[in-house]
């Protein structure tokens, strides 16, 4: 699952965990939803006529992880649209081309960034572009101004910006620079003889449900539209339900229904795990000291007979043992982090149905587990129990 990127105005205020992608204006420019700096040459140069396609990764190699179109939130403050395809692949697995093109924007990943290569195409004479994100070096096979052929190694799978697990997002946008839009990888490449599903080994993905279930994950405004400048109906407090239709949104605003009335809310601060209830601070939850009262007289006490000890007596039953602890695996190639964040420097990725043991401590939606020896987060949505 891809991170938005910082100009998307879906999530100027979101987190840079979040994961993901906000919902596509028909005529958005596939070039303005990238807040990075990019490489770009003055003048780019026109790209050369498509007429093969390829595999963005081999055959057989990779796993669908996420399906092109509305979804319900992966994550806190993710968006409800998911503009590309993910396949998942193991991390430095080689990127290709999916047809003859010139690059025309290189950038670097980070933990916060997702890092990408951008290509154009000429394709039956429509301009198409394509992006190949989450990688971590934009210009270890390619530079800007570069024309390369389809299937040509172009990057390698990473895990840049706010991801559970290295993977590809494919990102295909039609139409000139300012007046794309995007469309689904899936069908495009399928009608040009590269099927991306038949070539998965698996598919993971899920179809999005008829409505998605949010929480506010702090004291949120309520409001007639989607903008700051509309009336506020009501503040819902933190933990409050929302229910959403997968894929709307505008301005970073979400369309729910809370207790049956209808409103907009900000993104930035709905997630689809409840929030834990805040614990009270020692100095509230101690309850003050009763006053004693005056001690009585006391008399001297008789002494107390001993009782003599009888042979009929029964032994003490032994406590029932403590359930043993749950232990759980990964439903999906993770990344455990130093911290439970998404700006959690990552100690290493763990691969899918791999044995992370039990819970050692938990934050949020995150988890502390260990693997072979390294300790660290990863994001409860990809656990399952043993």
């Amino acid at each position: 699952m891809r991170t938005i990127r910082p100009a998307l105005p879906a999530l100027l205020a979101a987190v840079a965990l979040v994961v993901t992608l906000a919902a596509p204006a028909p005529a958005a420019s596939a070039a303005a939803l990238s807040g990075a700096t990019v490489a770009r040459l003055a003048v780019e140069p026109a790209p050369p006529a498509a007429t093969t396609f390829r595999y963005p990764l081999g055959a057989k190699s990779y796993s669908v992880s996420s399906f092109y179109g509305g979804r319900c939130m992966p994550l806190a403050g993710a968006s409800t649209f998911h503009l590309g395809l993910d396949l998942a692949a193991p991390e430095g697995a080689p990127i290709s081309a999916i047809a003859a093109g010139v690059v025309v924007a290189t950038v670097d990943g980070t933990a916060a960034q997702a890092g990408y290569v951008k290509l154009r195409h000429k394709i039956d004479g429509v301009t198409y572009t394509s992006f190949y994100y989450h990688i971590w070096k934009s210009t270890t096979r390619v530079k800007v101004g570069q024309v390369v052929s389809a299937g040509q190694r172009i990057s390698e799978v990473g895990t840049s910006g706010g991801v559970t697990g290295s993977h590809l997002h494919l990102e295909i946008w039609k139409g000139e620079p300012g007046k794309a839009a995007a469309v689904d990888p899936a069908p495009f490449l399928k009608a040009r003889g590269v099927d991306l599903y038949g070539a998965a080994k698996a598919i993971f993905a899920t179809k999005a449900p008829a409505s998605c279930t949010y929480y506010a994950t702090t004291a949120v405004n309520f409001r007639t539209g989607p903008s700051t400048s509309t009336t506020v109906i009501r503040t819902l407090p933190i933990r409050t339900m929302v229910v959403h239709v997968p894929g709307q949104a505008t301005n970073g605003f979400l369309p729910v229904r809370v207790d049956g009335r209808s409103g907009w809310v900000s993104s930035a601060y709905l997630s689809p795990t409840k929030p834990p209830v805040p614990k009270p601070s020692p100095a509230a939850s101690t309850p003050a000291p009763k006053p004693t009262a005056s001690p009585k007289p006391t008399t001297t006490p008789r002494p107390t007979a001993v009782p003599k000890p009888t042979s009929s007596a029964k032994p003490t039953p032994k406590p029932a043992a403590a359930p043993k602890p749950a232990t759980y695996k990964t439903t999906s190639a993770l990344n455990l982090r130093k911290s439970p964040s998404l700006s959690g420097g990552r100690i290493l990725v763990i691969p899918r149905n791999a044995n992370v043991g039990t819970v050692i401590a938990k934050s949020g939606v995150w988890r502390k587990v260990t693997y072979k020896g390294k300790t660290g987060w990863v994001h409860s949505a990809y656990l399952a129990k043993r």
